[in-house]
């Protein structure tokens, strides 16, 4: 599915090690004794009318990722390179002009709207600090917004708290497409619904897709609603993307034990299917003093000495497969075959060279 819309190989957002550290003070004079790495140097595209899911545990940085690449909060390093501008190097009045290109939906639908206004002058709010119409023209711009995410023209009138959580995210989703953005973040935009307005709130998302050309960074912790909208997805723990592929490729191929870690806890339609649970030791590590060499070493059950005190390096392993392990390196190739045993679906293309025992998945059909 993403092959189909990726003809085209030119990205519309280019993320090149984006790094966000927040300082830790102490003391009356506030003196910096640390920092939390919420985002950790990851990289990463989005290409024209593609949906690049973002996952992860809570606290691994996704939100933090999202907000940081539209300069909601300021980058510590790297680079974000929107329609061929480096965002990060934008003075006020062209960030402004940029702000129209790219917008977010909130996670949270109730917080992210302001109570003591009407639901036109939330929506309007934008259209008329960037001067794109005033008066009856503005109005007759919320009333198609509305409509075209299944809300009624006359709710315009009313506030938030006289609607439902699913139509508060709807009116969010109308907020957010009021600029005609190109690129949208959507932070955690259906876990705070119910299961049965997830799907509709989805399926609205997918039809705007459709209809306006828009790209998604799609930010959620649940891999069912990720793999139903994303064309492609980043899997991130503790600050870095561990693995990122075609949402295909993932659920049916993941090599990240990690990933392979998440799949395994997704329920079964068919309980008569047996699937291997994997149960992760421990908790995650503090992104304030993460552990040495690969951030995931720790709960691994495939650990091996490399991965204790060298960070792997993200590798390619079949076109468009990007995975950060050191299993799939020539440079730390596990010696043991029986290291590559421990993973919880391990690949069956494991060939001998000497006495390394390598993946050669040039041999799968």
């Amino acid at each position: 599915m993403a092959n189909a819309k990726n003809n085209v190989k030119t990205p519309i957002l280019e993320v090149r090690n984006l790094k966000k550290h927040f300082p830790i003070k102490k003391g009356i004079l506030g003196r910096v004794v640390g920092h939390v790495k919420a985002v950790d140097d990851i990289s990463f595209d989005v290409y024209e009318n593609e949906t690049l899911g973002l996952v992860g545990e809570s606290g691994c940085g996704k939100t933090t990722a999202g907000r940081t690449l539209l300069r909601l909060l300021e980058p510590t390093g790297g680079t974000v390179e929107f329609g061929g501008k480096e965002v990060f190097s934008l003075d006020r009045e062209d960030m402004r002009q940029m702000r129209r290109e790219m917008q977010i939906i909130f996670q949270d639908p109730f917080s992210s709207l302001n109570p003591r206004m009407t639901i036109e002058s939330i929506i309007g709010e934008a259209i008329a600090f960037h001067n794109i119409a005033t008066g009856d023209a503005r109005r007759k711009m919320v009333e198609e917004l509305l409509v075209k995410v299944g809300l009624q023209p006359s709710y315009m009138t009313r506030y938030p708290h006289e609607f439902s959580g699913g139509q508060r995210q709807r009116i969010g989703i109308a907020r957010a497409l009021a600029l005609k953005p190109q690129f949208i973040v959507c932070d955690e935009a259906v876990s705070a619904l119910d299961v049965s307005v997830q799907a509709q709130v989805i399926n609205l998302l997918q039809d705007l897709q459709d209809e306006f050309k828009l790209s998604y960074l799609f930010i959620a912790h649940d891999l069912s609603v990720v793999r139903h909208i994303s064309d492609r997805i980043a899997v991130m723990y503790l600050g870095k993307i561990m693995e990122m592929t075609t949402s295909e490729e993932l659920f049916e191929g993941a090599l990240h034990p990690y990933t392979q870690s998440l799949l395994s806890a997704i329920p079964r339609a068919d309980p008569k299917r047996k699937h291997k649970r994997v149960i992760l030791d421990g908790d995650v590590p503090s992104p304030i003093n993460p552990p040495p060499g690969c951030g995931f070493h720790t709960r691994c059950p495939t650990c091996y000495e490399p991965c204790k005190t060298i960070e792997p390096k993200t590798i390619e392993v079949t076109e468009g497969h990007f995975v950060k392990c050191h299993l799939y390196s020539d440079e730390h190739t596990p010696k043991d075959p029986s290291v590559w045993d421990r993973l919880p679906n391990p690949p069956k293309a494991i060939t001998m060279d000497g006495d390394l025992a390598k993946l050669d998945l040039s041999s799968e059909e």
